[in-house]
């Protein structure tokens, strides 16, 4: 049982968990339903805007070590900060876009805005703050933010059908700006429980060998790796593929975000 930083823990689990729904609704669950409106209003193939939300994953990858040292040095209150700032910045982008460069350059910088804001940020930012006993915070922060197509996709959907797709990622900029800006920057102090969560952890870490501990990262790469490209794929596509089936986009929709509560998975349950 947690026993020490009930209050900080929950409020941070809480702040964390609305604005990674809100981070990932606006972001990562955004192609499965614009992508359509995109690829016509600007007169390309519906599959550019996919390659354009893919170099946009391949961004946030090669953006991982970096976010993970300056949250080691500055703490992750800034990064996430940041991340909202850099998300709204690639939605207006988006939202102004005119062909397929003008729309890659949108989805590069929200890539890097995904990279400093989603659950990698998020996790790194928790157990800076909580240590070991961050565990359960995580756990709840994944709880939250699986519920992100089950808001994400109906509401994308009204906004794209009653004021068009870049009506929607304007909105969503500006979800970014007056909803998780703030709440990004009322987080706890990244140092608020560290010391008694230090001193009340009872836990004995063995030094593996080296090539222990190499064997076991390349292992969790690639069962990371491939899960993570089976869920992209889901994300990217389930709406369209239940439209395949003959069901109407209403319905592919709301059958597609009856899997959020199945998606807010924690390495840690």
């Amino acid at each position: 049982m947690l026993t020490v930083c009930r209050g900080p823990q929950f409020r941070l689990t809480l702040l964390l968990g609305i604005t990674q729904t809100l981070a990932w609704a606006s972001s990562y669950y955004l192609p499965a339903i614009l992508a359509t409106s995109m690829a016509r209003d600007l007169g390309i193939e519906r599959h550019w805007v996919f390659a354009a939300f893919s170099l946009s994953l391949l961004v946030t990858a090669a953006c991982g070590p970096w976010v993970g040292q300056r949250i080691d040095r500055f703490g992750g209150c800034k990064m996430l900060s940041l991340s909202s700032l850099v998300l709204a910045v690639g939605l207006v982008l988006l939202s102004m876009a005119q062909g397929p460069v003008t729309l890659a350059l949108g989805w590069v910088v929200i890539g890097a805005g995904m990279a400093m804001g989603l659950y990698d940020a998020a996790f790194a930012t928790l157990t800076r703050a909580f240590g070991r006993d961050a565990r359960r915070a995580i756990t709840g922060v994944t709880l939250m933010a699986g519920f992100a197509s089950t808001l994400g996709w109906p509401l994308t959907t009204w906004l794209n059908s009653v004021f068009g797709w870049r009506e929607a990622c304007l909105f969503w900029a500006v979800i970014q700006i007056l909803v998780c800006l703030p709440l990004h920057r009322g987080l706890p102090g990244d140092q608020t429980c560290q010391a008694d969560v230090a001193d009340s952890s009872t836990d004995i870490q063995v030094e593996k060998p080296g090539k222990v501990r190499q064997w076991t990262m390349l292992g969790l790469g690639y069962v990371f790796a491939a899960g993570w490209f089976v869920s992209t794929a889901m994300a990217a596509h389930l709406p369209g593929l239940l439209q395949e089936t003959g069901v109407s986009l209403a319905t592919a929709v709301a059958a597609g975000a009856l899997g959020g509560a199945r998606s807010g998975r924690s390495p840690f349950r």
